[in-house]
């Protein structure tokens, strides 16, 4: 029923038996190909590259993560006009450590909210592609924002106006990761 002997395919090193009618009965794949694979595991997301094609989102999905990101944004915006308006006198500070956290937690949401590679709004394909500095970017954003918070909490107004330049660096990186209003 089995023939005994083993044929070796030179072409891809996989190894089969076969019955009489020639057909596989089963497959042996060589260890190598295990190591390539668990290499190729590692190395991928290591390097940055994407994900498959078959784990991208379903168009909702995708929908759902930009709409996300853009209120994320937008709520920065709003929450910097704010304190904007309060580092200069005209809104009182009663709501400096309210607005300072906001802007923090949003800080920390929003590079969680752009990690998966989800094109669309206003963000250019570079925040994905050059990923490394995108993300370097955002934490530094992050931590500012937190130290921001942390002034805020104190009712430390001043030392708030002063950290606002280096805790607010949204040119900075719109410039090269964000794309004109469609």
């Amino acid at each position: 029923m089995t023939d005994s002997s083993d044929r070796h395919d030179m072409t891809h090193g996989f190894t089969s038996e076969h019955d009489e009618t020639h057909r596989p009965i089963k497959w042996r794949i060589p260890p190598a190909c295990f190591l390539l694979a668990a290499v190729a595991t590692v190395a991928v997301p290591a390097l940055g590259m994407s994900e498959p094609a078959a784990n991208a989102p379903s168009k909702e999905e995708a929908d759902g993560i930009i709409f996300e990101r853009q209120n994320l944004m937008l709520q920065i915006s709003k929450d910097s006009e704010l304190l904007g308006e309060i580092a200069a006198g005209i809104k009182p500070p009663d709501k400096l450590a309210e607005v300072t956290k906001s802007i923090s937690d949003s800080a920390e949401a929003a590079k969680a909210a752009f990690e998966p590679n989800v094109p669309g709004g206003r963000s250019k394909p570079e925040v994905w592609s050059n990923w490394t500095d995108y993300s370097r970017r955002m934490d530094e954003f992050s931590a500012n924002a937190r130290h921001l918070a942390e002034l805020g909490a104190k009712g430390d107004l001043s030392g708030v106006t002063n950290a606002l330049g280096s805790a607010l660096p949204c040119k900075e990186c719109h410039d090269v990761y964000r794309g004109p209003k469609k």
